[in-house]
């Protein structure tokens, strides 16, 4: 999970306005459950008002070595984003919403980007004696979004060293043990394993041995699951 915990990204330091981007938002994870929205807040922490933009990208390889993220065209997109770009006044909040446009066969990773932008009635401050430009930061915040399918399965599958995941849920994994009958050494693995995907397993599968996960799901939050696994 590595990559796929929720980012706070500077982008560069420019001549910004001082207010410009001072806001968090909450939760910075959530997800989008079968034909259910779900809302994130944006707060302002600042005292003058800002213009915020909202972004979409998906997140290929979600939590693998090849983990990317792609800009999505709206009609491709599991998801919407409403409203996309808005005025967020000083010291108020704002709900976002994000509505499911089409089903997924199988949990998608998204990444919903806010940033501050100049607003229609700003002008470029320019330098010189009365200038009142000021070196700032400006920062984007990036939720993550997971999407999942309306009828979701869980099929982990162990074949020689590896896990695999075979359904079409993400498996929050939080250990892997190795079994012998009812002794069990258990190693502690914080991985997300999405559908599609494999990862090695932290010991060498001996015969006659079996291996015990235990994983979260992303609907069930903190809520543990544990299945035994035979290679």
């Amino acid at each position: 999970m590595k990559r796929l915990a929720a980012c706070l990204i500077p982008l560069t330091l420019l001549l910004a306005l001082p207010a410009q981007a001072n806001l968090t938002v909450h939760p910075m994870r959530a997800k989008v459950d079968g034909k259910r929205s779900t809302q994130i807040r944006i707060y302002s922490q600042s005292t003058q008002p800002q213009y915020i933009q909202a972004s979409l990208r998906r997140i290929v390889d979600p939590a693998g070595e090849q983990e990317h993220e792609v800009e999505v065209e709206p009609s491709e997109a599991a998801i919407a984003i409403t409203p996309g770009k808005f005025a967020l006044a000083g010291g108020g909040n704002r709900l976002i919403r994000l509505i499911p446009l089409q089903p997924v066969e199988a949990e998608t990773a998204y990444r919903v980007y806010f940033e501050g932008v100049r607003g229609p009635e700003e002008t470029s401050i320019e330098g010189g004696d009365g200038a009142q430009a000021s070196i700032g930061v400006n920062l984007v915040w990036g939720a993550l979004v997971n999407v999942l399918p309306a009828e979701g399965t869980v099929q982990p599958r162990v074949q020689g060293d590896a896990l695999y995941n075979d359904g079409t849920l993400r498996l929050g994994i939080t250990s892997i043990a190795d079994c012998e009958g009812s002794r069990c050494t258990a190693h502690d693995v914080s991985h997300s394993l999405y559908p599609g995907s494999s990862l090695a397993l932290p010991f060498t599968v001996l015969p006659g041995h079996t291996v015990q996960l235990r994983y979260r799901l992303t609907r069930d939050g903190y809520r543990e699951h544990v299945t035994t696994l035979t290679p």
